[in-house]
């Protein structure tokens, strides 16, 4: 019996085809690692699923269970609210205003992983992905480099379009966040608790 990974990703718009084919093949190359992970523990494959906004991307992670029964699902969102590491993540979400989300019996906390506050922030870890992203114009100088999990999004926000306004790719636009996460690298990411969190206990649960 084939066993896949289902890793919902929110993000990617309600969009066309060659869109979802883009938000793929960010994250699939961003995510590679826990890819030969899992195909080392018995998986046949990991696939992005484009989860679109918030909402949406928990609702279809929540039903998996009904078309999915053999595979292994995850959520990937935006926490979008201070997030503190020794919180569980179902909690945060849970109290989180406009989510209230309870988690499915059949979950646990390695069935959800957040960024804090969202995937702008994991951007951040790799000024040198940014500066290929953006090429000439790009300005790193007004990005924050330490405490970033605990910074609000307007901050976040803010810096990021300071450094790509004069970029020969133009300033920062959401939904670019895909296309840079393909550059990446890992290793900047787990520097950040949350990051780091999603590929240890991933790989835990892959192994379970």
């Amino acid at each position: 019996m084939k066993r896949t990974v289902q890793v919902f990703i929110e993000g990617g718009g309600d969009g066309n085809s060659r869109q979802h084919s883009n938000f793929r093949q960010g994250w699939s190359k961003f995510l590679s690692e826990l890819r030969t992970i899992a195909q080392s523990n018995g998986y046949d494959a990991l696939k992005i699923i484009r989860g679109g906004g918030r909402g949406r991307a928990f609702k279809s992670f929540k039903n998996h269970r009904k078309s999915l029964p053999n595979d292994l699902c995850v959520l990937l969102v935006d926490s979008e609210t201070l997030a503190p590491i020794t919180t569980n993540v179902w909690d945060i979400v849970k109290n989180r205003k406009g989510d209230g989300w309870e988690k499915p019996n059949w979950a646990n906390e390695k069935h959800l992983y957040l960024m804090a506050h969202m995937v702008e922030t994991w951007l951040l870890t790799d000024q040198e992905a940014l500066q290929a992203f953006f090429r000439n114009g790009f300005n790193a100088n007004p990005l924050p480099t330490t405490d970033l999990e605990n910074r609000p999004t307007q901050d976040i926000n803010r810096a990021l379009q300071a450094a790509t306004k004069n970029a020969q790719r133009g300033a920062y636009r959401h939904g670019q966040s895909h296309e840079i996460i393909e550059l990446v690298r890992p290793e900047r990411v787990k520097t950040l608790p949350h990051g780091n969190r999603l590929f240890e206990k991933m790989e835990e649960l892959l192994k379970t």
